[in-house]
């Protein structure tokens, strides 16, 4: 037995001894490079294209059984529409494999990979035809495509249970891999050069080290763009349970280009993830982007690979985007305010799926103004929008533009209508195919420099008709409240308004939007109106509806109807005007008109105003298309007026004067029918005289009425004289 058992060791020691011996006299035996014809025969076979050997193929085995098998010089041709370029080339190709591991371990060991010199030229020419796409299989005479799967039913099944064999691999050097693309359809190239890959010892559940660096290029022969990139990590594999993790990811990139914002632009990006591909989740723990002061941090979990959910956060901590843009060079804007832009934070949180985007808790510091917003976008083949809305303060007059005072000044011409005619309000396209529902709410809104308060907005769209449920806010002591509809379902788009104005002191906020007082007083203000078009000119020019305003304690600057008439009697007196008469503003306690608006035309008919100076009533029209007034006012001066000489207002009292406004808003024109009344003044006098004497007889007595014919012939002289 003992005997039996040493003969069979020797046996066995025997056959190991001639199976090393073999493995170490093959490569002398059999020399890989014989094969080289037979391997560009099988290539051209299967890709149409040549492949070219010409450096050497080796074949070492060491007495560890260790396989070393490298490949030297090696090229691929294009196909036969691409004669001039090669596909791809290489220098070196080489792979250090353990088989004795394999054998009785059933672990994968490899000691090395290296991979030199590549360079594969991608290329699309005018036609749109490829250099790669004949490589999927070629076509046989009958049409279809060759591969060497076979059909599905005659595939053997694998079973699932099978182990997979470890992985123990010494590393990976891939050096100076050169990929480039040229469309020539879309005359652009794209080019990935010296790109460099170190991975250290690879071994299953123990984190490796993974190196890169890369140069990008991107050239449209308009705005190139080249980068710089540098990037390492650790990784750890599991394959048993198919999961992976990523450790310390860093990446350091340098893009330069003319369409960037910026000559040069350095961006970090630091990242952790996780990688699960039985339970199909990624999640990443931690990822870091910076660019300067700039630092945006977020997290990031996606669930499901065919229809993935994703649901993250974003935070940007507190920074100076005024200081952030000056270090990139970027000039800014000339604000009003110079010292917006000055911090900027925020914070949100975020889920997306196949058909619906949800932004939640959204909060945003920008200078003064905190935002805080709510908002979703479902179905996003039909996107339908939602948006809850909350801003403590905006001041948009802040970051409005400054005036270029060295700019030339340009005349206001017609030509320059008609460009703001052609400026679109209403997006008929945009509207017709947006569906949302918005609920905004501004404490304190300041905007062409009115400030409002308490400022509400509900409106909700479907299929092109907008409805407006409520536009609100305070301003001035008063109220303002806007409801109605946009219907833009037919090409030419339809508005109605209804516009509410409640107790507003006008005073105030003339002095906020011009700098000074144009208007005061308490104003009621109401208007009705329908409209059409989608530019400012046409929906001015189209608007039809009713409007009705009060004015209580009021003054109107422009309008100065006894400066006018004092101005108009002293001409007439031939004195001059003395201090006291000095320009002053027209009050009145009451002033009321309604109207219809017609075609951009306001008519109104029944204008009434009081004061304890005056009565006025009037009528005429405010085009609103031509920006043009003319009123015919008819003033009755109280007995309440002063009747000194300094007035010039002597023997007025009691007497209609009729007082014309008419001209363009920014130039009106102001003049009062003075000379008509003291004309008819005249008559009235020289009638009495004249009636005296001639209804008189000689001795003092009243004349019959046959004498008073000849009252008709003064009458009629005197016509003559001053007019009917």
């Amino acid at each position: 037995m003992n005997k039996a058992i040493k003969w069979l060791l020797i046996i066995i020691a025997g056959t190991g001894v001639l199976f090393g011996v073999i493995l170490l006299i093959l490569p002398f035996i059999i020399d890989p490079n014989d094969y080289k014809e037979q391997i560009n025969t099988i290539v051209y076979e299967q890709t149409g294209r040549v492949l070219s050997i010409p450096g050497d193929i080796k074949l070492q085995i060491s007495p560890k059984l260790d396989v070393a098998f490298s490949l030297g010089e090696i090229q691929l041709a294009s196909g036969k529409d691409f004669p001039d370029t090669s596909f791809a080339s290489s220098t070196l190709a080489e792979i250090k494999l353990a088989i004795w591991p394999l054998l009785t371990k059933n672990q994968l060991q490899i000691n090395k990979i290296v991979l030199s010199g590549v360079q594969l030229n991608l290329i699309r020419n005018r036609e749109g035809k490829t250099n790669w796409e004949d490589l999927a299989g070629r076509t046989t005479a009958k049409g279809d495509t060759e591969t060497t799967r076979k059909p599905e039913q005659d595939q053997p099944k694998q079973s699932t249970k099978k182990a997979l064999p470890t992985i123990d691999i010494g590393g990976i050097e891939i050096k100076d891999i050169n990929v480039q693309y040229d469309d020539k359809q879309a005359k652009k190239t794209i080019a990935l050069n010296n790109f460099n890959l170190t991975i250290g010892h690879i071994q299953e559940n123990a984190p490796f080290p993974v190196a890169a660096n890369f140069n990008f290029s991107l050239d449209d022969n308009k705005k190139p763009v080249t980068a710089s990139i540098k990037t390492g990590f650790e990784l750890t594999l599991d394959l048993s349970k198919q999961y992976f993790s990523v450790n310390g990811f860093k990446l350091d990139g340098l893009f330069q280009g003319a369409m960037l914002p910026t000559s040069r632009l350095a961006i970090s990006l630091m990242a952790d993830a996780e990688i699960s591909l039985p339970d199909e989740t990624v999640t990443f723990q931690k990822i870091i982007i910076k660019q300067n002061e700039l630092t945006a941090e977020a997290t990031l979990s996606l669930t499901g690979f065919k229809t993935p959910a994703i649901e993250g956060t974003v935070t940007i901590a507190e920074y100076s985007p005024k200081k952030h843009l000056s270090q990139l060079g970027i000039p800014l804007p000339q604000f009003t305010d110079q010292n917006v832009l000055d911090r900027l934070s925020a914070t949100l949180g975020f889920s997306l799926t196949s058909d619906q985007l949800e932004i939640k808790e959204l909060q945003l510091q920008l200078d003064d103004t905190t935002v805080q917003a709510n908002a979703s976008v479902k179905n996003l083949q039909e996107p339908a929008y939602a948006l809850n809305l909350h801003i403590n303060q905006l001041d948009l007059d802040r970051y409005a533009m400054q005036k270029d005072k060295t700019a030339p000044l340009i005349k206001k011409e017609t030509p320059q209508k008609t460009t703001e005619k052609q400026q679109t309000i209403i997006p008929v396209l945009l509207l017709r195919g947006l569906t949302f529902n918005a609920d905004i709410k501004i404490d304190t809104l300041k905007a062409a420099k009115l400030t409002l308060t308490e400022v509400t907005l509900k409106a909700d769209g479907k299929d092109g008709l907008i409805q407006l449920q409520a536009l609100a806010a305070k301003l001035y002591e008063g109220s303002l409240t806007v409801t109605g509809q946009v219907d833009a379902r037919s090409d030419i788009p339809q508005m109605q308004l209804k516009k509410s104005l409640q107790g507003v002191q006008l005073g105030p906020m003339f002095i906020d939007m011009v700098g000074k007082e144009e208007l005061s007083g308490k104003a009621d203000i109401h208007a009705d109106f329908i409209t059409k078009g989608i530019d400012k000119a046409e929906l001015t020019k189209n608007a039809n509806g009713t409007v009705k305003l009060s004015l209580a304690d009021g003054k109107i600057a422009k309008l100065q109807i006894l400066q006018t008439i004092r101005l108009a009697k002293s001409l007439l007196d031939k004195e001059s005007l003395t201090d006291n008469a000095a320009s002053q503003p027209t009050g009145f306690a009451t002033l009321t008109a309604s109207g219809k608006l017609t075609n951009g035309v306001f008519i109104n008919n029944d204008l009434l105003a009081a004061s304890d100076l005056m009565k006025v009533t009037g009528k005429g029209t405010v085009d609103l298309v031509q920006e043009h007034i003319d009123y015919l006012l008819t003033i009755n001066l109280t007995d309440r007026i002063e009747r000194k000489k300094d007035t010039g207002l002597v023997d007025l009292g009691n007497t209609p004067i009729s007082y014309r406004v008419k001209g363009n808003f920014n130039e009106l024109q102001q003049s009062a029918a003075i000379e008509e009344l003291v004309k008819a003044k005249a008559k009235e006098v020289l009638f009495d005289a004249l009636d005296k004497q001639f209804n008189k007889s000689k001795d003092g007595k009243e004349k019959s009425k046959s004498d008073n014919d000849v009252n008709s012939l003064i009458n009629e002289g005197l016509k003559g004289l001053f007019g009917n």
